[in-house]
């Protein structure tokens, strides 16, 4: 029985494959025959005649001469007048973590950021670091600001790089 079905099944897919590519296959008696004519080109303008007739002259080189002479000062010399340092305000080296942080708070608490660094002569104390600045003149202007948070009498400017 199920063979019977299976080619049965057959029959039909197949039957109904060459009917739909009969009716839908194109009819030559139904399609219209077009003819297109393409134009010729239109004759060129130019003779090739008069062409070969053209005399070439050489160009002479009679510009006034120009000055190329450098007078605007160069990049180079700007950036090396133009100060690109930060400046940090060392508020003094302590060997208590206490204080250290206590006067960080301080100084972060008052608006300058503030932070610690590693001290290169003792490895006991920590540098408690103000800023960076954007020069040593907003550091002198607030001085006396940080000199009071910190209770100290005098600081050190220091150059510093990240």
């Amino acid at each position: 029985m199920n063979t019977n079905r299976i080619l049965g099944i057959f029959i039909a897919v197949t039957l109904l494959t060459w009917i739909l590519i009969f009716a839908l296959s194109p009819q030559p008696k139904y399609q219209q025959t077009t003819n297109i004519n393409i134009p010729r080109l239109p004759e060129p303008l130019v003779d090739d005649n008069s062409l070969k007739n053209i005399e070439f002259k050489e160009v002479k080189n009679d510009f006034p001469a120009i000055d190329t002479k450098d007078t605007l000062p160069s990049a180079k010399d700007r950036l090396n007048n133009i100060d690109f340092n930060l400046y940090v305000y060392k508020a003094g080296a302590f060997g208590s973590p206490s204080t250290v942080s206590n006067l960080v708070q301080s100084f972060n608490d008052a608006g300058f950021p503030a932070f610690t660094a590693p001290n290169k002569s003792n490895q006991n104390l920590t540098n408690v670091l103000v800023g960076p600045f954007a020069s040593k003149k907003d550091i002198k202007d607030n001085q006396n600001t940080l000199n009071q948070i910190a209770g100290i009498e005098v600081g050190e400017v220091m150059a510093w790089n990240p």
